[in-house]
């Protein structure tokens, strides 16, 4: 449902109210049983439904050719053990390379995750950060194949940026394809 911003008011476009609790419906942060938080999230329509056990630090960026076309821009991830994650919904996945799959809504096509399933990487998911309210507070901690990045855009921030070249010799698994 699509709520109209008031003359003056804040922007309500997209968003549900909050509830009686102060959380907008269906995202955010919620108390979980024995008082740890979990961060919950969701795709654009709700279908696809995402728990995390704690909240990730760090967020990564990338630039190659395969993360622009799926993503539409910069691929963002959230790195988290794949132990630390719940997804419940229709997913779907397609394995876009020797060693990872990409992941998305099977309803509306929200891009949900890269997971490595070969590699040094193989217990790390990566999910997009739209999923969750605010990127649930985790920073920029590296940007790759930045010297792929196209005009029109950079990242700001004093994060290390991981050239084609260095990335690749330091990841001997990943295709020259990209």
């Amino acid at each position: 449902m699509l709520y109209r911003q008031q003359a003056g008011g804040p922007c309500l476009c997209r968003r549900a109210p909050a509830d009686d609790r102060g959380r907008g419906a269906g995202d955010g942060e919620s108390p979980a049983a024995g008082g740890r938080d979990v961060i919950d999230g969701r795709c654009l329509c709700g279908a696809v439904t995402v728990r995390l056990t704690h909240a990730p630090a760090e967020l990564s960026a990338c630039h190659c050719d395969m993360c622009r076309r799926w993503s539409g821009s910069v691929q963002m991830g959230l790195a988290m053990p794949v132990d630390a994650v719940q997804i419940a919904g229709s997913v779907k996945s397609y394995r876009s390379s020797s060693f990872s799959e990409r992941a998305w809504c099977e309803v509306c096509g929200s891009a949900l995750w890269l997971r490595n399933v070969e590699g040094p990487d193989v217990g790390t998911i990566e999910l997009c950060p739209g999923l969750f309210d605010n990127a649930v507070g985790a920073r920029l901690v590296r940007e790759v194949y930045a010297d792929r990045c196209p005009d029109g855009y950079r990242l700001a921030g004093d994060h290390p940026r991981i050239s084609r070249a260095d990335y690749e010799r330091d990841h001997p698994f990943v295709e020259d394809a990209r």
